[in-house]
């Protein structure tokens, strides 16, 4: 009788792990691929909402950090100049800002956006 080669069977299972730990750092990839990078980590807060489509994403963290379209900015007034650069016209702005993000962080944000000739910003939760 053969002994049984266990080297196929572990290869399997390498690989198995391999994939589950990359799909573990990119959840987005579970639910149909990336919409948008992503330059912060931020923690949404709960709330009823629609997803809005072709807006404009500025990203807010916990501790004040911005981000446009994926890109880091320094300041307040940097995403301010950068949005005054962008034709904003009537595109929506989304503001993905952290739920434990300071309520004055967030005005600051939105006045910013009104100051660059933005419309209105949408806020965004999390289910």
């Amino acid at each position: 009788m053969r002994p049984l080669n266990l080297v196929p069977l572990i290869d399997l299972f390498l690989l198995l792990a391999l994939f589950g730990l990359m799909l573990a750092q990119f959840p987005e990839a579970l639910s149909g691929g990336i919409a948008q990078e992503r330059a912060l980590r931020v923690e949404l807060p709960q709330g009823e909402g629609t997803p809005g489509g072709g807006a404009l994403l500025i990203e807010l963290s916990r501790d004040g950090r911005l981000a446009l379209e994926g890109k880091p900015l320094p300041s307040l007034k940097a995403l301010e100049e950068a949005l005054k650069a962008l034709p904003l016209g009537d595109r929506p702005v989304r503001l993905e800002a952290d739920r434990e993000a300071a309520h004055g962080q967030v005005v600051a944000v939105m006045e910013a956006v009104r100051r660059a000739g933005g419309k209105g910003v949408q806020v965004a939760v999390k289910k």
